[in-house]
């Protein structure tokens, strides 16, 4: 593979210290501390309200939405309730799609959002509430209008940031929000593991520094694989790199991607494999595969065994953890190489062409 480390990097590697992005990225340890004391003091009856319910729907935009996709993914494997995750868009213009039959029952539905003004995030929280479905508001703002508009308002301590895109909040509102639902697990492992991820921060630091290295090489495509709950990491990690870099990006289930788009595999290509759950070691398979075509690679496992064969970059995160409790330790990496790939380029991370922090949508 292409040495991420050759001397003529080290440019690069300093210039990204100067990124307010990036300096934000890495208070994320401290934010997921401060987030996860915010979910212990929780009500227990919020807990009631989610196992108790017979389906819930978790929506949200942009990151918030992948978010979403994590948290959904846990829920129903490690509580056994029917999660699913939609953008906020569907339950405006198609709401019947989402709320299907049951309609007219009441089903919580969870809304991410970290400013709590984006347009939709108010929006659905306003059509729920008039439908009489309990709103759960996510969010790294207690005075945003979703956090008055949720019936329970789970708030980011430490989780708001500057930056345009989005870094410590989305690793602190799904330690928060993973923390709340570890509360109506079948058992204590993931809430006992997901109060360790402070412990455990200087593993994603050490591998931010390999994906700082990784993105002071240019690239003509990144492919991000995750299954299970990393499925919804994988598309953040996407979401990010093109923020930012405005590389072109995929983010695939690992085995699905030898289903037609491993054909993009040549020099000049990245693949990281997100493993470390049920099937990490067919899943690690797929990343030497991309390595044997040619493509850069990076394998994240979560034990040694998961990284033993790779061929190209590795890190570990989250060795002895619950799989789905070092999730929120995964998105930093994503922003070193993002943030590194992007300066690399010649764009500036910390004003992503044609963004705002808010979308707000003025009346059609």
């Amino acid at each position: 593979m292409t040495n991420p480390m050759d001397p003529g990097t080290a440019e690069n590697l300093a210039d990204l210290d100067d990124v307010l992005t990036w300096r934000e990225a890495s208070t994320s340890g401290a934010a997921i501390d401060a987030a996860l004391a915010a979910a212990r003091q929780m009500s227990p009856g919020l807990t009631s309200l989610l196992v108790g319910a017979e389906r819930v729907i978790l929506t949200g935009a942009g990151s918030s939405y992948y978010l979403a996709r994590v948290a959904a993914a846990v829920m129903r494997e490690e509580t056994g309730r029917v999660a699913i995750a939609v953008p906020l868009s569907e339950l405006i213009l198609r709401p019947f799609g989402v709320l299907g039959a049951a309609g007219s029952g009441r089903q919580p539905v969870i809304v991410v959002s970290r400013s709590g003004s984006t347009s939709e995030a108010v929006d659905v929280a306003e059509r729920m509430r008039a439908a009489s479905h309990p709103v759960i508001g996510v969010t790294c703002r207690a005075d945003s209008p979703l956090a008055r508009l949720s019936d329970v308002a789970l708030i980011s301590p430490a989780g708001d940031e500057a930056a345009i895109v989005m870094t410590r909040s989305f690793a602190s509102m799904l330690a928060m929000l993973l923390r709340v639902i570890a509360r109506g697990a079948r058992d204590a492992t993931l809430a006992a593991d997901l109060d360790r991820l402070p412990d455990r921060w200087p593993e994603a630091v050490a591998a931010a520094q390999v994906g700082r290295a990784l993105g002071a090489v240019d690239r003509s495509r990144v492919v991000i694989l995750g299954g299970g709950p990393a499925a919804g990491i994988a598309a953040e990690w996407g979401l990010k790199l093109t923020e930012t870099s405005q590389v072109a990006t995929d983010a695939y289930e690992p085995l699905e991607f030898r289903h037609g788009p491993i054909s993009v595999c040549q020099p000049g290509v990245l693949v990281v494999g997100l493993v470390g759950g049920p099937g990490a070691s067919d899943e690690a398979r797929v990343v030497r595969e991309a390595a044997a075509l040619g493509a850069d690679t990076w394998l994240i496992g979560r034990e040694a065994g998961d990284i033993a064969t790779a061929r190209g970059a590795t890190s570990t995160i989250g060795q002895g953890l619950h799989p789905s409790a070092r999730a929120p330790l995964l998105v930093y990496p994503a922003h070193a190489l993002a943030l590194s790939l992007a300066l690399t380029r010649g764009r500036d991370p910390d004003a992503p062409r044609h963004l705002g922090q808010v979308v707000i949508l003025e009346p059609a």
